[in-house]
């Protein structure tokens, strides 16, 4: 049978609340640059299928893993100086990027960007691939690859045209628009002039790069849940690396230092946990101290600095 859910619209306050919109993947988005953050999140599930049109007014920071054995193919369609697609900086917008099951999303989106991605069966875009003479040599499941396809700009018009449907003739016909959706991005995958598998010498130290970055939130992470605030030294040791590697690489992926990207991390978690609590059961204070802001009236003011508002005022915004 097949299933379908209608193209659903978001207009977001919060990057949180743009990656609860996407169930289908387990994701957080985390706001790194300053001001009221201001996000469209276009959404469409057919048949197993999720399709998103996305973008944002500040820099965010995207980490997750899709779900089952959903596989993502990600277009961007304006790009801003600044983004990351996993290991490839500064991507293009003639370009699929296809990240496998399993693989570790990981995205810096810069303001104003337009992302475009399709989840679907990986199974069942390998086997299209393969019927095509893709090969397995071209299209890997081990990790993220980059395809230069003169097919994207039809493909993209493919997804806006199902994304943002609007006749008065009825519904779409569900079976066939799956299937073509699904063909047209193995067509374009087969087409595609030039296939980046992360070999050169700069998309190697850029997944080097992201691989550490990876693991030092991770553990950041772990240690936020407990109540601990990491050190660089903690975050070093854990990580094997000087602080000068682990500066570069931050800087190279995140153009942040780690000290900065665990302070803003930090301030995220806040602003999410304020975003769903209750006002009449708890307070600002405990919120900040749970996080590990000791210096009360600091932590205000940064976190104006990063999302425009103060967490007062965030913690109003839902009601008793």
């Amino acid at each position: 049978m097949s299933t379908y859910r209608k193209p659903t619209p978001f207009v977001l306050n919060d990057a949180s609340l743009q990656a609860a919109a996407q169930p289908w993947l387990d994701l957080e988005i985390h706001q790194l640059s300053a001001g009221c953050y201001q996000g469209e999140c276009a959404t469409l599930s057919l048949n197993g299928m999720h399709l998103v049109h996305e973008r944002q007014n500040q820099i965010v920071h995207k980490s997750g893993i899709t779900q089952g054995n959903l596989c993502a193919i990600s277009i961007a369609k304006t790009v801003a100086p600044g983004m990351r697609f996993s290991q490839f900086l500064n991507p293009m917008d003639s370009w699929l990027y296809f990240l496998p099951r399993g693989v570790d999303l990981d995205i810096r989106v810069m303001p104003e960007s337009e992302t475009l991605y399709l989840c679907l069966d990986q199974d069942s875009l390998l086997d299209g691939a393969r019927i095509l003479g893709q090969g397995d040599e071209a299209l890997r499941p081990e990790a993220p690859q980059a395809f230069n396809s003169k097919l994207t700009a039809g493909l993209m018009a493919d997804f806006n045209a199902l994304l943002h449907h609007r006749s008065p003739e009825g519904p779409l016909p569900l079976a066939n628009c799956a299937r073509l959706l699904r063909d047209s991005v193995v067509v374009a995958l087969s087409q595609a002039t030039a296939i980046d598998t992360g070999v050169c010498r700069s998309v190697r130290a850029g997944w080097r790069a992201q691989r550490l970055v990876s693991t030092a939130r991770d553990y950041m992470d772990a240690c936020l849940q407990v109540g601990h605030v990491p050190s660089i030294t903690d975050i070093c040791a854990t990580t094997d690396v000087s602080e000068r590697t682990l500066q570069y690489a931050f800087r190279s992926t995140m153009q942040l230092t780690p000290i900065a990207y665990l302070r803003t991390l930090r301030l995220n978690r806040v602003r999410a946990e304020l975003l769903i609590a209750l006002p009449a059961h708890t307070t600002v204070t405990r919120v900040a101290m749970r996080w590990g802001f000791v210096h009360l009236g600091e932590f205000s003011q940064e976190y104006k600095r990063l999302f425009g508002q103060r967490p007062s005022e965030t913690l109003a915004q839902r009601p008793d």
